[in-house]
């Protein structure tokens, strides 16, 4: 499932010419047996100084929310983590729960087709440029690191590494939206919002896509939006750096346990500081959040109103969809509802003015 997400993130820019991209994610260096901070990944002086940068955003902490509408309604927000990684999968009980009694699950979209001619349509989208192309990658104006990179990730999922002078830039993007170490089991354990969507339709539940499937190759593949296509593939790239380790991706799963959403948000832009500096890395998050997160976001409530004013909803957006000014949380409220946060075992603190809901 596409969406901006919480991957792994790595803390060197000297990677040897040997190295490529995805040679960490084995097996074995994706396999995590516990979800911990390791202070090798992330020194108490980084923590801290990301953590105060983080609690300056409204709503930096959670991952469960109760909403209210206007007439009493309730429904519950949930920020999701795109991984099928076993901790991730582990929901809690009250989110079993509430999943359970929900009379309508809304993820981000509902990748089950809606018609045969749906299913004909897919296998027919256009994924390569014109057979008469010339185009090359090493021409996209991305960094080279960054472009070996990305070879490397399309061979390691069996495109091979021309295959990115080939495919549409959109179909590249898709292609990076997901975690590396999700390949061993995909099509086999659901990410955790396949499985939430899988759970809401064992309890009888409506499924509602908060924007068509195609939504997100539909808006890059627009002439006008290539400066935020290179700019997600930018983003997106990055996380594929060879030094990343498994204890990196124990401090990110910690972290999204944690419920310390700004707080993952603030380590991304502190990695892509390392790769890009200061000044590129903000002209590509700005770029990839404009449209991945405050763009969607509005669509996102504008699908989810009516339904929402009836209540009995459960709305799993990725967590980087959670926080911020044009956050979820914000958005919701600005519209109207009472939007409260349900603290889970493990998670950090609650604000002193922060009232416990179930």
């Amino acid at each position: 499932m596409y969406v901006l997400k919480p991957l792994v993130f790595a803390l060197s820019l000297l990677v040897p010419a040997a190295v490529q991209a995805q040679a960490w994610a084995t097996r074995e260096a994706c396999t995590v047996t516990s979800a911990t901070i390791d202070p090798q990944v992330l020194p108490d002086a980084l923590l801290a100084s990301l953590r105060a940068e983080a609690v300056k955003m409204p709503n930096p902490n959670g991952r469960f929310w109760r909403i209210q509408s206007p007439e009493g309604a309730v429904s519950h927000l949930w920020g999701t983590m795109h991984s099928n990684d076993p901790l991730v999968l582990d929901l809690p009980l009250i989110l079993q729960q509430r999943i359970a009694g929900a009379r309508i699950v809304a993820l981000e979209f509902d990748p089950v087709f809606a018609s045969r001619q749906s299913v004909r349509d897919h296998q027919e989208k256009d994924l390569f440029r014109p057979n008469n192309s010339t185009y090359s990658f090493d021409n996209s104006g991305l960094d080279p690191l960054i472009i070996d990179w990305i070879r490397t990730r399309l061979d390691g999922l069996g495109w091979g590494r021309e295959a990115a002078d080939y495919l549409t830039l959109p179909v590249i993007v898709e292609n990076l939206l997901s975690d590396p170490c999700d390949d061993f089991a995909a099509g086999v354990v659901p990410d955790q919002d396949s499985l939430i969507q899988t759970f809401g339709m064992i309890g009888g539940a409506r499924i509602l896509g908060l924007e068509p499937p195609n939504a997100l190759t539909d808006f890059l593949t627009e002439p006008q939006n290539q400066d935020t296509t290179l700019s997600i593939l930018a983003v997106y790239g990055a996380y594929l750096d060879p030094l990343t380790t498994a204890a990196s991706r124990a401090t990110s799963f910690a972290l999204y346990l944690q419920g310390d959403l700004a707080l993952e948000r603030q380590w991304e832009r502190s990695t892509l500081t390392r790769i890009y500096g200061e000044e590129l890395a903000d002209l590509h998050l700005q770029r990839a959040d404009d449209y991945l997160l405050t763009q969607r976001n509005k669509t996102f409530l504008q699908t989810a109103q009516p339904v929402l004013q009836e209540g009995g909803v459960f709305m799993a957006i990725g967590s980087f969809h959670l926080p911020g000014e044009q956050g979820m949380i914000e958005l919701l409220r600005q519209a109207g509802y009472t939007v409260t946060r349900i603290p889970l075992p493990g998670e950090v603190p609650d604000a002193p003015d922060e009232v416990k809901l179930e």
